[in-house]
């Protein structure tokens, strides 16, 4: 007899009591359910904050793993698209050189760009608003590394503020990698006040880089932050998308303008 919806997920989380992590494979073969039906299941404990899809496994929301203590909401975003950001941010190294001067941006992609330049340089100087990439560099003996204080957003776990834009206001870098929300004619956030620091860095720093994964070319966010021609470089994971959007950026952009 097939398992309700709620019996499947009072299953799914019994599972998770004690497995640390389990795939949609094998969560398919224990409850004889298709992986269609059960990835509908893991959409709607996703969303109440129950279970943590990662790529290729589920967890129970809060269990260990290596991004131990990161808020539901940060570990969702994490997860959306995550072989895509992984791709994308691989490529961004390319931008990168020994004792580089960067900002980074807060969120999940500047987040796993962040852990990629730990395990590919020895000596960078990072500033960046982002608290858990700031955890992340506290970790790294030779990096030289500076944290922009402020008011806490909790959700995105980034520093903004007067504060913080103060402390944007004083420096000067020579690259500033970011994300965004949402990619459309510029980049758009969907905070104000991300949107607010991000505008003062851009103005405060050399090269920009915009770091993102290809689904957030179908996204929507409120906040109008970059416009194109602003940007010196966009990186994606879809290297057809991203030759086609480079022509419409930089100095590209002026030339159509």
């Amino acid at each position: 007899m097939a398992l309700s919806k709620i019996e499947r997920q009072k299953k799914i989380l019994d599972i998770l009591k004690k497995e640390h992590q389990v795939t949609p494979e094998n969560f398919s073969e224990m409850l004889n359910v298709s992986i269609t039906t059960l990835r509908r299941d893991f959409k709607d404990l996703k969303d109440k904050g129950k279970i943590f899809v990662g790529y290729g496994y589920i967890q129970k929301a809060g269990s260990t793993s290596s991004d131990n203590g990161m808020n539901i909401p940060f570990l969702n975003r994490l997860a959306d698209n995550n072989e895509g950001k992984k791709r994308a941010v691989k490529k961004a190294l390319e931008y990168v050189k020994e004792d580089d001067l960067i900002f980074i941006g807060e969120g999940t992609t500047c987040y796993l760009f962040t852990k990629q330049l730990i395990k590919n340089f020895s000596s960078l100087k990072i500033i960046t608003n982002g608290l858990y990439a700031l955890n992340a560099l506290s970790k790294v003996k030779n990096f030289t590394v500076e944290g922009i204080g402020g008011s806490l957003l909790t959700d995105f776990n980034s520093f903004v503020g007067p504060k913080a834009e103060g402390m944007v206001e004083s420096i000067y870098v020579e690259k500033f990698f970011f994300s965004c929300g949402a990619y459309r004619d510029g980049t758009y956030e969907l905070s104000p006040f991300t949107a607010s620091l991000k505008r003062r860095m851009l103005n405060n720093s050399k090269e920009h880089y915009l770091i993102i994964d290809s689904g957030k070319f179908e996204s929507i966010a409120p906040f109008y932050m970059a416009k194109p021609y602003e940007i010196d470089r966009i990186i994606t994971d879809d290297d057809s998308i991203e030759k086609e959007i480079n022509k419409t950026v930089g100095k590209n952009a002026e030339v159509q303008s």
